[in-house]
């Protein structure tokens, strides 16, 4: 869905870009009726810009300044309607776009001299904390990667491939689950989002001025663009030929297990397409959800792999997807062939976010957290998983019957609804 040329923009360096969405936010303040002089606070800068917003006398708010990149009006506005109408027909934990106070839920901000129109949309702010369970090592990584970060990457990235052998290796032969109960509810709690978010999915009536990306083969594959910055895994740079050629083979293996698998409307429809941990708010026992930037049509079983993503490496990752499905079980049923297929999903995002990581690693924040995956030692870490992954997934799906088709797709009645 790409929309601009982001050309201008590209050529600042990442101090300048986040300089210049600050910029955009400050602009933007006096649309929602709050003060030019605002405290905002950057949040996360790695696809949109998100900030926290506050002034005396007026309700704390989370402002988003999208990208420039299949960002259309159209397309964000179909995300704040669904986003409403999980809020009436669910018990799901969102937060409520604000509209402006010219009544309109996106605004533009036009920066001449750089050709841009950029949007900016406003939320209202949720308590709470992203939800870690106990085995997570991403705060210990990002402490190890900053203590190493004087060391030239031509030491540290081969050491970091090497990593990456070792650790699957160790990872098989880990007998006993590190998980704790806590941990074990959380992973049931995001498959019980899941399902209802699907239930809500199979009936909802999309708006008439519906757009949204699609997470099929080609929205993650697609050579002249596709969701991931329209990036190819096929980078010299981070991938020997004969690993470029393993996840050719895998790529293939999962086109055509897709297609025979389907897109009934029992498998095939709007998806959050993100439900990481990252996206989610823990707040005494309730949990938000947030992030919805990433919705649009997908396979329902790929809400499975967006929620596992970045942690596929893990040696518990299996107990962790049963969790899930459990959670989701709770709400919805999952036919023996969904089940069957969640790999080949896992596989399809895990290169999908390769070829993210490749795209984004120029443009980095420092610490934790999300940028912790984003320094050049975990992406060459993170490169090499990726290849043992793929070939464990075609060595075990090399016999495996294709899935049977569903029904054909057929598209929900259109409707309008308020913009």
């Amino acid at each position: 869905m790409k929309t601009q040329h982001t050309g201008k923009f590209r050529e600042l360096t990442f101090e300048q870009q986040v300089d210049h969405v600050k910029q955009v936010g400050r602009r933007a303040l006096l649309k929602w009726g709050y003060p030019e002089h605002a405290t905002m606070k950057l949040l996360n800068f790695t696809e949109n810009a998100t900030f926290s917003v506050e002034a005396a006398g007026k309700p704390k708010i989370i402002m988003r300044v999208h990208r420039l990149d299949y960002a259309e009006e159209e397309t964000i506005l179909t995300e704040l309607q669904w986003i409403m109408d999980l809020k009436k027909e669910t018990d799901i934990h969102l937060a409520d776009p604000i509209s402006s106070e010219a009544g309109n839920y996106v605004e533009a901000i036009e920066t001449p001299e750089y050709r841009e129109t950029r949007y900016v949309v406003c939320f209202s702010f949720l308590e709470g904390r992203a939800p870690v369970d106990s085995s997570d090592d991403n705060k210990a990584v990002g402490e190890m990667i900053r203590k190493i970060d004087k060391i030239p990457d031509k030491i540290t990235i081969p050491l970091f491939k090497f990593a990456a052998g070792i650790y699957a290796k160790v990872g098989k032969l880990q007998r006993k689950s590190s998980m704790n109960d806590m941990d074990r509810r959380l992973f049931f709690e995001v498959g019980m989002i899941a399902g209802k978010i699907h239930a809500q999915s199979k009936k909802w009536e999309q708006p008439a001025y519906y757009k949204r990306m699609e997470w099929d083969f080609e929205g993650t594959f697609g050579v002249e663009w596709n969701n991931f910055y329209g990036e190819s895994y096929r980078s010299r740079e981070w991938l020997t030929v004969s690993e470029i050629a393993a996840l050719d083979r895998c790529v293939e293996m999962t086109k055509s297990r897709l297609e025979s698998y389907g897109k009934s409307p029992d498998r095939y429809g709007m998806i959050h397409s993100d439900l990481r941990a990252a996206n989610l708010l823990k707040n005494g026992n309730a949990i938000g959800v947030l992030d919805f930037d990433d919705c649009g049509k997908g396979w329902y079983m790929y809400e499975i792999a967006g929620a596992v993503a970045l942690i596929e490496h893990r040696p518990d990752l299996e107990e962790i997807i049963q969790e899930i499905i459990k959670g989701y079980e709770s709400v919805l049923p999952i036919s023996n062939e969904d089940k069957e297929e969640i790999w080949t999903f896992i596989m399809m995002r895990r290169i999908g976010m390769l070829q993210s990581l490749i795209c984004r690693i120029s443009s980095v924040m420092p610490g934790d957290g999300e940028a912790v995956e984003l320094t050049p030692e975990i992406l060459a870490f993170y490169a090499k998983g990726t290849v043992i992954l793929a070939k464990e997934y075609m060595k075990k799906y090399k016999k495996k019957a294709l899935p049977v088709s569903g029904a054909v797709f057929t598209r929900p009645t259109l409707q309008n609804i308020h913009k």
